[in-house]
């Protein structure tokens, strides 16, 4: 027992100075002393292991004015490990690595027609494959594909529970993990969004997440985590019915939620124009294009009044849409929020996301980062 005791403590420690490392750009024993209160033979002892897994490499000396020896610094290798995320999407997916420290290292767009069959999926293994042979990243060291789903998850993240947008109800990782020698997991896109604006902007406090693509997304966060609720559902604000009797036709099978507002399918006609183009007309003082800009606008204000109403939190606009925002767009929404709110609002609470290209491939792969590092 006492010999248990003492190697959990060692392994404590071998953690907590590895954890030092997403602290501090470098590092030196000094710091890690200063820091952890550890002894020197512990310090170094932990180094060493850290240098021969190569999780962390020197990186020069600490200048100092004092005299002796300078410092050894350490840094967090970058490339001892890799993330992949994916987007999976109706007539493309997208591709992207994560090095260490969570940061883009790699990305690629490829376009595939989705179909739920083996073939497709398949398919989509071997351009993963191709993409890690390309990037030249080594296999051996990914620590899993991270997959963003248009729909909801299992809690162990292995099973799709419900899908409208895409049918593909009950997939599971199988049909991608038989192809791969890594770990895969699903994670529903608009908490995938989330956990990529969480990590961008480095927030601690509760937020609700609207994530405006072709559909709309939501996910609230609750100390520092997703809040899924019992069943997973808990977030999904965007099938909140705002005029049942309206008649516009919502995926689920109902009529009038948010996501029959604010989805950019209802601001574009996806048939004849892109929001590239539709923003040439807007910025060209096109009459038609205006008319239902300000519309949209006002109909995303009042999605936003309702959300707020039943959590008292920041509401950060993400996703696709944020690329054609302006501080100008956001003084408009802010002002209409003002205006039809039923309390009086003593400070702004809408927030503009900073993940701009391929969030949800991204928080995807974030979680096999984190997991990775806690778990060392």
């Amino acid at each position: 027992m006492k010999d248990q005791g003492m190697k959990s403590v060692q392994k404590n420690n071998f953690a907590e100075t590895f954890h030092l490392f997403y602290r501090y750009d470098r590092v030196s024993k000094q710091v890690i002393s200063d820091n952890l209160g550890h002894s020197l033979p512990t310090i170094t002892s932990n180094l060493k292991k850290l240098l021969n897994r190569e999780l962390i490499v020197k990186d020069g000396e600490f200048l100092t004015q004092k005299t002796g020896r300078p410092a050894q610094a350490y840094k967090l290798n970058e490339s001892a490990f890799t993330s992949l995320g994916m987007e999976l999407f109706g007539n493309y997916i997208t591709i992207i690595s994560l090095n260490a420290r969570g940061e883009l290292s790699a990305k690629e767009r490829i376009d595939i027609i989705f179909e739920n069959t083996d073939t497709y999926y398949k398919k989509i293994t071997d351009e993963l494959k191709k993409f890690v042979d390309s990037k030249k990243l080594d296999i051996d060291r990914i620590v899993g594909l991270g997959i963003g789903i248009q729909g909801l998850v299992s809690d162990d993240q292995r099973r799709v529970v419900y899908s409208k947008i895409l049918p593909m109800a009950d997939l599971t990782t199988a049909a991608f993990q038989k192809y791969l020698p890594f770990p895969v997991t699903f994670l529903h896109d608009a908490d995938a969004v989330a956990l990529a604006e969480q990590h961008a902007s480095k927030r601690t406090e509760d937020a609700i997440y609207l994530s405006i693509g072709e559909h709309l997304g939501t996910a609230m966060m609750v100390d520092g985590k997703i809040y899924n609720g019992a069943r997973g559902r808990s977030g999904t604000m965007e099938h909140i019915t705002i005029a049942m009797d309206d008649n516009r036709l919502c995926y689920c099978g109902r009529h009038g939620c948010i996501e029959t507002y604010v989805a950019i399918s209802t601001l574009i006609d996806a048939s004849k124009e892109t929001l590239t183009s539709f923003f040439d007309l807007i910025h060209s003082d096109d009459s038609d294009a205006l008319r239902r800009w300000h519309q949209y606008l006002n109909n995303v204000a009042e999605a936003i009044v309702n959300l707020h109403m039943f959590a008292d939190s920041p509401i950060i606009l993400a996703g696709e849409i944020t690329n054609y925002l302006t501080e100008k767009t956001i003084g408009y929404l802010e002002k209409r929020i003002s205006q039809i709110s039923a309390f009086p609002e003593e400070k702004n609470y809408l927030e503009l996301g900073e993940v701009h290209t391929n969030p949800v491939a991204f928080g995807a792969a974030l979680p096999l980062v984190q997991r990775f590092v806690e778990e060392i």
